[in-house]
């Protein structure tokens, strides 16, 4: 059982191939159902610089309930406040809890 305090969604691609002149189109990039979850902090600071320019360092993990998941990106909300778009960095199965956990 998990206790949540946010939701999670996939981003997922749809479309896109060629059209009839052999031109790219582009796939349609939508956020999935959102999924109820738990997310907690891992990471996170003002620290981070590139060319003068300073920015936020965030990573968070994120416990769903077990079901088949997979995404590249996405988007977390917790208390009821959007959190960002993030890339997926792994999925794992916490056989012992009984729920998949997912780093960002």
């Amino acid at each position: 059982m998990i206790i949540e305090n946010g939701t999670i969604a996939a981003k997922t691609k749809a479309g896109g191939g060629f059209d009839d002149n052999d031109y790219p189109i582009k796939p349609e990039e939508t956020f999935g159902a959102p999924i109820p979850c738990n997310v907690q902090v891992n990471k996170r600071n003002n620290l981070g610089k590139q060319n003068g320019n300073t920015f936020k360092v965030a990573s968070y993990i994120v416990l769903i309930e077990p079901q088949p998941f997979e995404a590249e990106r996405v988007q977390i909300n917790r208390l009821g406040k959007d959190l960002g778009e993030f890339s997926v960095m792994f999925t794992e199965w916490l056989e012992a809890v009984g729920a998949l956990r997912i780093v960002v």
